[in-house]
């Protein structure tokens, strides 16, 4: 019986409540698009070009980011967080936008829009069950997303008999409002540099504004230039965007 004890008293000696890091925090990750923002594998399906579509079509991507934590209580942390989130389409919804025009004599070539973010947070992380300098955390954070989605571009380029050469690009450019964007997560820390960790980011719901450009060049009889023979702008706003993903990564505290 003295044994037991003796083991108990070792064990709940090395369970007491501690901290997690403290410091400055690098971290990196992969990030997992969720709910609509995963979904939509053709270009009409997604918010980028539809008018009132919600699907993002996105990849999986990466994360990296800095966290600075500090205790205010025993166990318990408050944080400040920046991280920046890169998704491109999934593989799918890149082909739909890249298909080939089948007319002999015309070359296309595509650049495919990405999804950036930069969500900015403040939270509590609570930290537990530290056993050998090994703890278990939780954590929630609340703040601001600044999203950014990069320009789709389509240049192409013709040989017309009697005419000459025909080449023009299309480009459309998006724009997205700042959006409140929360977390939480749980993980472990390893010691006092490493720590292991899964999200789940909400980056908050936006409008998806676009403007598209198209420039047109026509060179007729090899001698007269004829610029932007089809050039307009127009303005659109196409669909809502959330993005949402689980995020796994590494920290390394200094």
């Amino acid at each position: 019986m003295k044994k037991v004890i003796a083991f108990a008293a070792i064990i709940l000696g090395g369970a007491t409540v501690t901290s997690a890091q403290n410091g400055v925090t690098v971290r990196i990750g992969g990030s997992f698009p969720v709910g609509t923002f995963s979904q939509g594998t053709e270009a009409k399906e997604l918010a980028l070009s539809t008018p009132e579509a919600t699907f993002g079509g996105a990849g999986i991507g990466f994360n990296a980011g800095l966290k600075y934590q500090l205790e205010v209580v025993k166990s318990l942390g408050i944080f400040a967080t920046a991280d920046f989130f890169y998704n491109g389409l999934n593989k799918d919804a890149k082909n739909d936008i890249k298909k080939e025009i089948p007319v002999e004599g015309i070359e296309a070539s595509s650049t495919i829009p990405s999804y950036m973010n930069v969500p900015i947070m403040l939270g509590l992380n609570y930290s537990f069950l530290n056993i050998r300098n090994i703890a278990l955390w939780a954590e929630a954070g609340a703040g601001v997303n600044l999203g950014k989605i990069t320009k789709m571009a389509t240049e192409i380029n013709a040989e017309v008999p009697l005419i000459g050469n025909i080449n023009g690009s299309t480009t459309t450019t998006y724009d997205m409002s700042t959006t409140f964007a929360w977390q939480a997560g749980v993980g472990v820390c390893l010691g006092r540099n490493l720590s292991l960790g899964i999200h789940y980011y909400n980056l908050g719901s936006s409008v998806v504004n676009s403007e598209t450009t198209v420039d047109t060049n026509v060179e007729k009889l090899g001698s007269i230039n004829i610029d932007n023979i089809l050039g307009e702008n127009g303005k659109f706003t196409t669909g809502k965007l959330n993005p949402s993903m689980i995020v796994a990564r590494l920290g390394y505290t200094f």
